[in-house]
């Protein structure tokens, strides 16, 4: 009998789906395991539970931890991973194995490498034979701040204290992380310096040394990715060489790791996209660092902050995770300090939903979806269309004899026409009437489903589907996605490819929302004859009346100012004076613009305040004649801007 440590990870999707009740889930695996096992719970987290387990061996105890998720979860098939491997608390190399297990989230490849390489490295050693595994390289599939920096560090700290480099170890750096390019400078190397610095010694000072070669992967550069293999050859027993690419479809991602392989003896190691299961995890490490305890309340308000920072196509993994937590560790010492000065006795180190700012928490909501919709202006028969959809959908739902229906919508008309407001509160009736589980809402440019390299935009085109399931994908300017057939370079393509798909898939458990002109959205529609039928419900939205911008711009300033009777009557004449050409226009943006006006207008008054050294004021006919004197509200520049080239 020996002792073993036995990981279960659950499916992530699983995971986010329960993540509220998982701690009382490892608890009851626990008392399901066999006595005779002596299972003692080591840790819970979201996603995994750790166990010490008695047994004769390791594969008794992976048995017996899917027999236990059976009994309290029901099911044949477990949707879990298992990692079990011999376990000695008192160890070092055991607890630093068992804390990377316990320490790395959402890299599942990497965390089975690990437990491989414990098992082998010691019959490796006794062999004599641990040259063989200083000269196998590996190909990391990871996109940008998704730990590549994190696991090469720990990658080159484990072969460090596992022995790898005999005598030496103790004298080298645990790694070194370098990018491949076609020129110096910003931290990348040319090939030939590259070679120059590993022929200097440079490689006698490290465990691993990280490359990215995301420079090759154009089907061009293949040749030169071939060249510099073979230059690197002969450094192969000083170090271990790990490539970096972003995360690639499986086709792509053979073809690189072949042109390797041609050349070195390589593993490949993929780290997908970080799932929000992952993310929270994280989450959780990170504001514990900082001195303070969440609890799961925090949880929903980090999903949507999460959310947040997608949508506009810039999420830098686990840096945007630790910037979120501590901002809401900030905002916890912010309202402990307002809880002490009103005489309050705030509660300490322990991070609750009371403590974070309201733009991370679903609005206390008094009115339904529905009355939102009805209270914006021009929307009337807007309302009552999707009244209509909702019903059809909650019907065809209802009732077994119908196959799922499919709920995606095309939402057609003129920018600043109110069809991203429409789009997040279509998200909201649509949870409200429990036919999307989540209600977010995420908005994309078509183009940023769009990636740099080959077989990267399928990969994230679909993570951003994940991300939207149970919600609203809002695509804006969809036609992008096909714009014409010769540009052979452009992943458009690639990508409207993938999503329908994801739209089939998850027809009935995401609302894909694509928006733009009808004229173009016609044209991406005759592009792709799968497309049309998977989005059966079509919005039209209408340019807004001048008497409607009027009421709309009016809505905006007195929901936060004063302002005189002259202000009001010089805005209607202003908006009287449109004319229809001008409004009717491609380049006019209705909403945004009056939205624009609107700022620029309070900013003129603002400035005026502050010059008379006043920290209010009301706003007058002269601030929206300033503001309306500026160029891009003058509508006789911006027609003749529309007229050039004719």
């Amino acid at each position: 009998m020996q002792d073993f440590f036995v990981k279960v990870s659950l499916d992530y999707g699983y995971a986010r789906e329960h993540i509220e009740e998982l701690g009382e889930c490892f608890k009851l695996i626990q008392r399901e395991l066999p006595e005779n096992l002596n299972a003692e719970l080591l840790r819970i987290r979201f996603t995994f539970g750790s166990y010490k387990m008695t047994a004769e061996t390791r594969g008794e105890c992976i048995e017996a931890a899917e027999a236990a998720w059976r009994a309290v979860n029901g099911g044949d098939e477990p949707k879990i991973r298992i990692i079990a491997v011999p376990y000695a608390a008192d160890d070092e190399k055991c607890k630093l194995t068992t804390d990377i297990f316990n320490s790395y989230f959402g890299v599942e490849e990497y965390n089975r490498l690990i437990a491989e390489l414990y098992a082998e490295i010691p019959i490796l050693a006794e062999n004599g034979s641990l040259s063989a595994l200083r000269m196998r390289n590996y190909l990391f599939a990871v996109d940008p701040g998704n730990g590549f920096s994190t696991v090469l560090s720990c990658f080159g700290s484990f072969l460090r204290r596992m022995g790898v480099y005999g005598d030496e170890t103790e004298k080298r750096s645990q790694y070194a992380e370098l990018v491949a390019a076609n020129e110096d400078g910003g931290g990348r190397f040319s090939v030939d310096d590259l070679i120059s610095k590993f022929a200097d010694d440079y490689l006698d000072d490290c465990n691993v040394v990280g490359i990215d070669i995301s420079y090759f992967m154009d089907g061009e550069k293949y040749d030169d990715l071939r060249n510099f293999l073979h230059r690197l050859y002969k450094f192969r027993d000083k170090a271990v060489f790990v490539f970096r690419v972003p995360f690639l479809e499986k086709k792509a991602l053979d073809k690189i790791a072949a042109i390797l392989d041609d050349v070195m003896t390589t593993r490949v190691i993929q780290i997908p996209p970080m799932h929000e299961s992952a993310l929270a995890e994280h989450f959780w490490d990170a504001t514990r660092r900082l001195g303070v305890n969440p609890d799961n309340t925090v949880l929903e308000p980090f999903f949507m902050r999460v959310i947040k920072e997608k949508s506009d196509g810039r999420f830098y993994g686990f840096k945007t995770v630790e910037k979120i937590a501590n901002e809401m560790v900030l905002a916890k010492a912010a309202r402990d300090a307002e809880r002490k000065a009103l005489g309050e006795e705030p509660v300490t180190g322990i991070l609750t939903a009371d403590d974070v700012p309201g733009e991370y928490t679903r609005t206390k909501e008094s009115k339904n979806g529905y009355d939102e919709l009805s209270e914006l202006i021009g929307m009337e028969q807007i309302a009552g269309r999707v009244r209509e959809i909702a019903a059809q959908v909650k019907l065809a739902l209802k009732n077994e004899q119908l196959d799922k229906p499919c709920i995606h919508m095309r939402f057609l008309g003129h920018p600043g026409t109110g069809k991203t407001t429409v789009a997040r509160i279509i998200g909201r009736i649509f949870r409200e009437e429990g036919i999307l589980r989540k209600g977010a809402f995420l908005e994309y440019s078509a183009r940023q489903l769009c990636a740099e390299y080959v077989g990267q935009t399928a990969v994230r085109t679909a993570s951003i589907c994940r991300d939207a399931y149970g919600s609203v994908l809002f695509i804006d300017e969809a036609y992008a996605l096909y714009e014409n057939d010769f540009q052979s370079n452009d992943y458009g393509k690639e990508a409207l490819t993938t999503l329908i798909s994801e739209m089939e898939n998850h027809r009935d458990d995401m609302l894909v929302i694509m928006a733009g002109y009808t004229e173009d959205m016609e044209t991406l529609m005759r592009g792709n004859a799968g497309l049309r039928s998977r989005m059966p419900y079509v919005i039209n939205f209408p340019n807004y009346t001048k008497s409607q911008l009027f009421e709309i711009f009016m809505l905006m300033v007195r929901r936060h100012f004063s302002y005189t009777e002259q202000f009001e009557q010089e805005a209607r004449n202003y908006f009287d004076a449109l004319s229809d050409e001008y409004i009717a226009s491609k380049e006019f943006a209705n909403a945004r613009f009056v939205r624009n006006l609107y700022e620029r207008t309070w900013s003129k008054g603002a400035l005026r305040a502050a010059l008379n050294g006043s920290e209010s004021f009301v706003l007058t006919k002269e601030d929206l004649l300033a503001a309306k004197a500026e160029k891009e509200f003058s509508e006789k520049l911006s027609q003749e801007k529309a007229r050039i080239g004719f």
